[in-house]
């Protein structure tokens, strides 16, 4: 277990202070309660996500095979 020096901690404390005046000086919202929303996909980009699925099997198993008649 790595123990922090009493100094370390005066930093660390210094850092996380310069931080929050940094997001209030700069009007930023806390990055830990933005909500987050899904994004929504069009049929095309979900038409080709399946295909490379699709393509990336049939290449895994061109290479089993492959190297199944190597062996």
């Amino acid at each position: 277990m790595i123990q922090m020096l009493p100094k370390d901690k005066e930093l660390r404390i210094e850092n996380e202070a310069e931080f929050h005046e940094f997001m209030v000086s700069q009007e930023l919202e806390d990055y830990n309660r933005v909500p987050v929303e899904k994004v929504g996909f069009s049929r095309r980009v979900k038409v080709a996500f399946w295909f490379l699925r699709i393509y990336i099997a049939l290449m895994v198993i061109l290479v089993v095979i492959g190297f199944s008649r190597i062996v």
